[in-house]
């Protein structure tokens, strides 16, 4: 099982990213966004309704600058300053939905920024907010605290973590591809968290 077993290697993941051209590296992040959209639009629906449905549509916007190869389409430091502006804050409510939420936004911000500065570091935050989102919802459901070796190699392989990882190394193989439409298609198909996931980590604090 070790030797098949996900794990997050930022260095590996810069240095991968660093080997793509910049529209590459914005894919890659605009996925890892994507996939986070469902636990941001949820958080939304229940917390923050006047954004509701707002980050699903610059997700979309992105993508057809991705596609269309133009990073033109939208004035973009203004839609990274709406972004942040959806982050909620620490006194927000919805528990572990609202870290989901945060992740998601967080990463969905350094998607653009992929557009504003091309630097690999960019894509690849965009990325491990993906995998934070998975590693915070495994702590709040096992209640493992990964302060030894032993309970960080439990958490690593929570379903949770290994399927967004496996996915995660997926999307590499398909922009080695230079398959972006097919990209998009299975980050809208696979979400980081399914609708049942979400149902039950809303009541988790």
């Amino acid at each position: 099982m070790a030797d098949s077993m996900f794990s997050y290697d930022k260095q590996d993941l810069l240095a991968a990213l660093a080997a793509f051209p910049p529209t590459a590296r914005l894919a890659c992040a605009t996925a890892a966004a994507t996939r986070l959209m469902p636990a941001c639009e949820r958080f939304a629906a229940l917390h923050a309704p006047a954004t509701q449905g707002r980050a699903r549509e610059i997700v979309a916007e992105l993508w057809q600058c991705i596609l269309a190869h133009d990073p033109d389409q939208q004035p973009w430091p203004a839609v990274l300053d709406e972004v942040m502006r959806m982050i909620p804050g620490k006194e927000a409510e919805g528990g572990l939905l609202t870290q989901m939420a945060e992740d998601g936004l967080a990463s969905l911000a350094y998607a653009i920024r992929c557009l504003l500065v091309d630097e690999p570091s960019q894509a690849e935050s965009a990325v491990g907010r993906e995998y934070d989102a998975t590693d915070q919802a495994a702590i709040r459901i096992t209640g493992v605290v990964p302060n030894t070796p032993k309970k960080e190699a439990r958490l690593l392989a929570h379903p949770l973590i290994q399927r967004a990882l496996g996915r995660q190394q997926q999307d590499l193989a398909l922009l080695r591809q230079g398959d972006f439409a097919e990209l998009l298609r299975q980050a809208v198909a696979n979400p980081t968290f399914t609708e049942q996931e979400l149902t039950s980590f809303s009541s988790v604090k």
